[in-house]
């Protein structure tokens, strides 16, 4: 499961939907928008996954 904030995750949500699969995809609050304001932030499985770019971000779930 990969969750992400729809506002402050820097991810476009419709992408990783379209990549991981709508049902694997929840959106809301993750609680990180104060401390990372450029980076692409998500939780995947729970785990905080931190990346530079967005596409380091999907090439991070696709593993």
């Amino acid at each position: 499961m990969i969750k992400v904030c729809p506002y402050c995750s820097n991810v476009d949500v419709t992408k990783l939907k379209n990549l991981a699969g709508k049902d694997n995809v929840k959106t809301g609050c993750i609680g990180q928008c104060r401390s990372y304001s450029k980076e692409a932030v998500g939780k995947v499985d729970g785990e905080l996954i931190i990346k530079q770019t967005q596409e380091e971000f999907f090439s991070e779930i696709k593993k």
